[in-house]
């Protein structure tokens, strides 16, 4: 039987170019004649593991098969939905494909490998086009089961017959079956198209048998798995993100949230009926998910102060949705955690120098850079993870940071050799001077002693030195005696925590580069700041004061394309001593050109190509589209057509270097003149140093006719080749702004074609703005 298994030839990934435009409709299901569409609902499960909780199956469709009109095969077998049956869940992320199947089954027998897992108890998964013409080799398949094998057989983008790697299956047998969780990169099914509003041929399979060779196999759709004759089942992705409608969702902070400022706000997407809110907040997990009392009940706002947060608390939260009249039916919410910031942050950027070290192995360096350490924060006993001086009195190991800081703590592993516990080289009692500038020193309130180490490979930090927010960029540590009587004397590893005075997390980030020129500085601020000095310019060493805010953000405007930016933030502190801390210097960079439209956000449900660019027909012809709030046109009442007629709407296969989509525009100008135009809420084409518009266009053989744009009303014809706009290839038009009015304020970019028979067909890309 494994014959039947498809081959797939290299060539096949040369029809997925094309064979998306058609769209046969989905199979139906064999005993309701129901069609079998489900939307696949985006959403990331935290991990693959078997454990669905984190799924919201309540919120999900499923591709169900349970009844004995699904049964290709083994219907003597077969007795009910207990002996064989499913249920298959799907979402999809930028990245995957995720599917939580629910099996039920008697028996569990796993007893073939390899190719031939199809042969016992073993699921199978069709991922294809939307074609249905037998035969039929556009599909991939794959294969998984309760001993979490896999097996890839067909492959539109190579021969497939292979175990493979990149399937991740985690599986738990349960009482009456198994659940397969199973993550499949949309990379590696490359032919089918990954983006919103796809339809994509999926087809449901579960083998089984009880002994031996494979008994029963039931699908979807009722016939055997490879026969896509009367089409597969369609799945729709989705833009929509699995959630059960009446509840709040979307939490911020998020689910499971760590270093959450200690002013926060609480927010929430209300639910979709709910005219109310009641809030529950707390510290204990059962006081909020067991209270009936909100803190804050019948509240119309979805968002909530909880006042000053206690730094580190870990703080629970739950929102009930309660609908309006006649029911004012309560929906009681998840509960939500969240923890807070800590009181101080470790410090990074350390040197370490000592008065000697036993040897190079047990340098001093041993103390900073977390060798010995694994992820628990608990220290090895090995030597060489350590420092350990020379023999002789009152050795020092001294700390300097990049910068002076607000020390709060330091934590400390001391010596942990498995010979501690008898020749004690840890440090015991010891002196600590602190000093901002390397030349005053001031000694920390003693005695100070350090706690022994355990000598064991489970040793946790047992030692924490109270700083009171000494202003230090040097901390020496003078040790006087130790835990044993040989004068050498060691420490395992140090930390030293300081209150974040200065700003942080910078917006956009260091190193980066920002997705426009209009850019807004964003940042978190200094702990004690009450307000922000923000310096901004193009030369690191000798940046310009631009404002200063109450705000941890700042809009720098729209900057020059190009170019990199340096930017500061001082954190001014005006309580009782007045103080400045300034902050790093980032940088960021502008891009070289801005996008007008790279035709990328494009999708074939709420967001087509032809609800932006208005063209002879309008917005679809005026035709309402289910779901969808497309803006209402009836069109220009020209020859021109944006967008190809069936999904997907936006082009995929002719396209500029690196774009995925580009806009098909179809014009005749014997039905009057055509173009298309993109409204645009009222950008400044002169900000940013820009000089230049440009587009990139590609042509067919027999295209006709004088292309040219329209800027505002602004009319510039293309002032290449006219023969150009028959070039099969893609070719840059750069329009020089400078004679065109009213930049400062453009609300409109026409594309069009002059010519009274004009006609043809025009691809469209990559319209961008640049010096």
């Amino acid at each position: 039987m494994l014959a039947k298994k498809c081959f797939i030839v290299g060539v096949i990934t040369l029809l997925g170019l094309n064979m998306a435009l058609a769209q046969d409709p989905p199979a139906v299901h064999p005993l309701t004649g129901e069609e079998l569409v489900i939307d696949c609902l985006r959403g990331t499960p935290e991990a693959i593991d078997g454990d669905l909780s984190d799924w919201n199956l309540e919120a999900m469709p499923s591709a169900v098969l349970d009844v004995a009109e699904q049964l290709h095969s083994g219907a003597a077998s077969w007795t009910d939905a207990e002996d064989l049956s499913g249920e298959f869940y799907v979402l999809w992320d930028d990245q995957n494909i995720y599917m939580a199947v629910i099996v039920k089954d008697d028996i569990l027998s796993m007893n073939k490998t390899g190719g031939t897992i199809w042969n016992a108890d073993c699921i199978e998964v069709f991922f294809s086009t939307t074609n249905a013409v037998p035969p039929h080799d556009e599909h991939y398949q794959y294969g998984f089961n309760a001993n979490n094998q896999t097996w890839n057989w067909c492959n539109m983008d190579g021969p497939g017959q292979s175990a493979i790697g990149y399937l991740d299956v985690a599986t738990v047998e349960t009482a009456d079956g198994y659940i397969c969780e199973v993550s499949i990169p949309h990379g590696e099914i490359a032919a089918l198209d990954w983006s919103v509003g796809s339809a994509i041929g999926f087809h449901p399979v579960i083998d089984d048998t009880d002994n031996g060779d494979r008994e029963i196999q039931q699908t979807w759709t009722g016939r055997e798995a490879h026969d896509q004759s009367l089409g597969f089942g369609h799945m729709i992705l989705s833009a929509e993100a699995a959630r059960i409608p009446e509840l709040a969702g979307d939490a911020n902070p998020a689910q499971d949230a760590v270093d959450v400022p200690v002013g926060s706000t609480l927010s929430w997407r209300p639910g979709d009926y709910a005219v109310k809110h009641d809030v529950y907040f707390g510290t204990s997990l059962d006081d909020v998910n067991n209270a009936t009392t909100p803190a804050s009940a019948g509240q119309s706002e979805a968002t909530y102060d909880p006042g000053v947060l206690d730094y580190g608390q870990t703080y629970y939260w739950r929102v009930d949705e309660v609908n309006g009249a006649p029911d004012n039916t309560v929906f009681k919410g998840e509960v939500w955690n969240f923890t807070v910031e800590p009181l101080s942050i470790p410090v990074g950027g350390i040197s370490v120098t000592a008065s000697s070290s036993n040897s190079d192995q047990m340098a001093p360096e041993k103390t900073i850079d977390g060798s010995g350490l694994n992820e628990l924060d608990q220290h090895s006993t090995i030597a060489t993870d350590m420092w350990l001086s020379a023999a002789g009195p009152s050795p020092w190991i001294q700390y300097e940071f990049d910068k002076v800081y607000k020390l709060d703590q330091l934590i400390v592993w001391n010596s942990n050799q498995l010979i501690e516990s008898f020749l004690g080289l840890g440090a015991k009692d010891v002196t600590i001077e602190t000093s901002a500038d390397g030349a005053t020193w001031t000694a920390l309130e003693g005695p100070i002693v350090f706690n022994q180490g355990t000598s064991m490979d489970d040793y946790l930090a047992n030692t924490a030195v109270d700083f009171a927010g000494t202003m230090a960029q040097y901390v020496k540590i003078t040790i006087n005696a130790g835990y044993g009587m040989i004068p050498q004397y060691g420490l395992s590893e140090v930390r030293f925590l300081a209150i974040p005075t200065s700003a942080r997390e910078p917006k956009p980030g260091d190193g980066s580069t920002t997705d426009t020129a209009d850019v807004v500085l964003n940042w978190r601020a200094g702990r004690e700041a009450v307000s922000n000095e923000v310096y901004l310019g193009t030369d690191a060493a000798n940046l310009e004061l631009i404002g200063t805010t109450g705000d941890s953000s700042y809009a720098a405007g729209i900057l020059d394309y190009g170019t990199t930016y340096y930017w500061s933030v001082t954190s001014i502190n005006e309580a009782e001593t007045p103080s400045a801390y300034a902050g790093d210097v980032w940088s960021f960079a502008i891009p070289d050109y801005g996008i007008v439209d790279d035709f990328e956000q494009y999708d074939n449900q709420c967001n087509r190509i032809f609800f932006a660019w208005e063209d002879g027909l309008g917005h679809n012809g005026g035709t309402e589209i289910e779901g969808c709030d497309e803006p209402a046109s009836n069109g220009n009442g020209g020859g021109s057509i944006v967008g190809n007629d069936q999904a997907p709407f936006a082009e995929k296969s002719i396209v500029n270097v690196d774009s995925k989509q580009s806009m098909p525009f179809n014009y005749d100008n014997s039905f009057g003149p055509s173009e298309a135009t993109l409204t645009i809420p009222g950008q400044d084409w002169s900000a940013g140093g820009v000089t230049t518009l440009s587009l990139f266009f590609y042509g067919e053989a027999d295209n006709s006719g004088q292309l040219y744009v329209k800027i505002n009303s602004t009319k510039v014809l293309y002032n290449g080749d006219a023969a150009d706009i028959a070039q099969e290839q893609w070719l840059q038009w750069n329009i020089d702004l400078s004679a065109v009015a009213g930049l400062q304020n453009v609300t409109a970019l026409t594309i069009g074609v002059d010519g009274a028979s004009a006609a043809g067909m025009l691809y469209i890309d990559d319209i961008r703005l640049s010096p």
